[in-house]
């Protein structure tokens, strides 16, 4: 069995399209953030619909949007969350589409291979919005500060890839699909063979550049949009 991890698409579904034809696979993991910054949200969500996850956890910015709340993102990027989310996401995504970002889960908890994985987006202490760029073993608690008996941790959020152990727990995280920030611009994710690993594909930039430019938006936020894409950098 081959599972394909994947999290923070963030409506880029050029590059999750990439990673789909040119990686196997017999199964998905998604870890949230469907939308907000990229162009196209609605086909990102269209697609993993289409797949039919076994894992699907909600992210910060897919909960804003179905809720109408703050996405509590890093300052560095959260005005231009804000932007894209009026501007791109809320215009793009149906009131059904919105209504099926209401039912995805804040976690899910599975067997796998005779062990228990915590799938959530952030940390599980503070499942939508604790970024954990480094594992935390005490993070292993859930919002009622009861500790959380799993063994492996999936999660996404920072953007960061990371895989390894510590203090008796495997922790994953496959970075991001659609925005990386961790100064490799090519999309990352990742494999579960039985053993994690954190891979990186080239797509096409400039199509998601030119896509960005339809939409018309404010010159300071496509620039900041335009940057990240190409440098894989805030």
């Amino acid at each position: 069995m081959r599972i394909l991890i994947l999290s923070d698409a963030h409506g880029n579904s050029e590059s999750l399209r990439t990673i789909l034809e040119k990686e196997s696979y017999d199964a998905v993991w998604f870890l949230g953030d469907i939308t907000d910054y990229g162009p196209h949200p609605e086909e990102v969500l269209d697609i993993l619909r289409e797949l039919k996850p076994e894992v699907w956890v909600t992210g910060n910015h897919d909960y804003a949007n179905a809720f109408g709340v703050d996405c509590h993102c890093g300052q560095k990027t959260h005005e231009l969350s804000v932007y894209t989310r009026e501007h791109i996401t809320q215009k793009k995504l149906s009131k059904d589409d919105l209504i099926f970002l209401r039912t995805l889960p804040l976690y899910e908890e599975k067997d796998v291979d005779g062990s228990k994985f915590y799938f959530v987006h952030a940390c599980p202490e503070n499942p939508l919005y604790g970024y954990m760029f480094d594992f935390d073993p005490n993070c292993m608690r859930n919002d009622l500060g009861r500790k959380i008996d799993a063994s492996t941790l999936i999660y996404g959020h920072t953007h960061f890839p990371r895989n390894g152990t510590l203090d008796g727990y495997r922790y994953f995280n496959p970075g991001s699909a659609g925005q990386p920030r961790d100064g490799d611009a090519r999309a990352a994710y990742g494999i579960y063979d039985g053993e994690f690993h954190l891979k990186r594909i080239k797509y096409d930039v400039d199509k998601v550049v030119k896509e960005l430019d339809k939409l018309s938006l404010l010159p300071e936020h496509r620039e900041l949009l335009v940057r990240i894409l190409r440098s894989g950098k805030i």
